[in-house]
C-alpha cells in the first residue's frame, strides 16, 4: 500500500519504521508529496481548533502564517465545519495566493501583519469588523508569538482560547548566530508574551499550548483524531516547494525565511 504518515524525528532518510497507528493510506489521486503534507499539518490544525479549541460552526477564528502548510490546512477546516476565518501573513503576494486559493474569501478576511502591536490590533478590528464579528475570535492559533501576542488576546471573544504551537519571531534566520544574533534572541526572550493567570478567570479566556510529539505517545485519541480529519474528506493539501533530498540545507532555509506558500516537502530518491 501507499501510506502517508507522522513521525517525531528521523524522517530525513530513505527508509523508516513508523508506528502503524501512525501512518493511513495515501488517497486515490494523491501524489506522495501531497501525501507527506498532510498528516502532521493537518492533526497540529485540527488539534488546535477542535481537540483544544473546541471549534463550533459560526464561530470566529484567527489563523496566523494562513498560508503556511498549518494555516492552510486550518483554513480548510474551518470551512468544512462552517467557522469564520481571518488569517494573516506576511506579504501582499500571500493574500493574492490565498484569494485565489479560497476564492470565496474577502480581501478584508487577510492581513498583511504591521509591525507594531498597536497597528496590528487595528487590522484586527478592522477585520472582525467585515466578517461580522464584533464580539471577538473564539480561536487564535498563534505559532508566531512576539509582540503580536497580545493584540490577539486582547480580542479574544468571552471564553476565547488562545492555542498557542510555535514561536517564529524567535527562531533565528542565519546559519550561525553571532554576539548580535545572541543579544537580539535574548531581548525578545526577556520580551517575550507574559499572561497573569490571577487575570483569566475575570478575564474569561485561556492560553492553550501544545506539541504534536507528545500527542503521538496516545495512540487511541491519534487514531480517533485522524479518523475524523479523514471524515472530513478534505481536498490534497498544496504543496509550494519541493526539493531533493540533497538539497535539505537550501528547503530548510527557504522554509526559516517565511517566504515560501504551502507546504515545503523534501523527495527522496
Amino acid at each position: 500500500d501507499r501510506v502517508m504518515g507522522c513521525m517525531r524525528f528521523g524522517a530525513f532518510a530513505t527508509h523508516v519504521n513508523v508506528p502503524a497507528h501512525q501512518v493511513r493510506k495515501l488517497p486515490e489521486g494523491w501524489t506522495v508529496a501531497q501525501g507527506a503534507a498532510f498528516t502532521a499539518q493537518t492533526l497540529t490544525a485540527y488539534y488546535a481548533l477542535r481537540v483544544l479549541g473546541d471549534l463550533k460552526k459560526d464561530q470566529t477564528v484567527l489563523v496566523h502564517s494562513a498560508a503556511g502548510g498549518c494555516g492552510l490546512q486550518a483554513i480548510r477546516i474551518c470551512r468544512k465545519l462552517g467557522a469564520r476565518v481571518v488569517g494573516t501573513v506576511s506579504s501582499a503576494a500571500k493574500v493574492t495566493a490565498l484569494l485565489k486559493e479560497f476564492p470565496d474569501l474577502k480581501p478584508e478576511q487577510l492581513i498583511v501583519r504591521a509591525s507594531s502591536a498597536a497597528a496590528f490590533g487595528t487590522q484586527l478590528d478592522s477585520a472582525l469588523a467585515a466578517i461580522g464579528s464584533p464580539a471577538g475570535f473564539d480561536i487564535v492559533l498563534d505559532a508566531i508569538l512576539g509582540p503580536l501576542f497580545q493584540p490577539a488576546f486582547d480580542r479574544l471573544a468571552p471564553g476565547g482560547r488562545h492555542v498557542v504551537f510555535g514561536a517564529a519571531s524567535m527562531t533565528p534566520q542565519a546559519d550561525r548566530l553571532g554576539w548580535l544574533e545572541w543579544i537580539k534572541l535574548a531581548w525578545q526572550w526577556l520580551w517575550r508574551p507574559k499572561v497573569d493567570l490571577l487575570e483569566l478567570p475575570s478575564l474569561n479566556r485561556s492560553v492553550m499550548a501544545f506539541n504534536l510529539i507528545h500527542c503521538l505517545n496516545d495512540a487511541p485519541t491519534l487514531m480517533a483524531t485522524m479518523d475524523e480529519i479523514q471524515a472530513l474528506n478534505l481536498a490534497p493539501p498544496l504543496v509550494g516547494s519541493e526539493f531533493s533530498f540533497a538539497e535539505v540545507p537550501a528547503a530548510l532555509r527557504a522554509f526559516r525565511s517565511g517566504t515560501t506558500w504551502g507546504k515545503v516537502v523534501i523527495s527522496v530518491p
